[in-house]
């Protein structure tokens, strides 16, 4: 995924960055680092600002 952080595709890097802000295993995006779902994230998003940079959110 580190990779994809450099890629030219908008659509491509943003999906590898929240994919390793994530640090855990949930549904299809299941990481060899972290491979157990942790439930103190439960409703919690990834944001990905316009200049990129990525925040956790806990929407309701």
């Amino acid at each position: 995924l580190e990779g994809l952080l450099d890629d030219p595709y908008p659509l491509a890097r943003l999906i590898a960055r929240t994919a390793l802000e994530r640090r855990e295993s949930r549904g299809p995006h299941q990481r060899s680092d972290h491979p157990l779902q942790d439930p103190a994230l439960d409703g919690v998003h990834v944001i990905i600002d316009a200049d990129e940079s990525a925040r956790l959110e806990r929407w309701p």
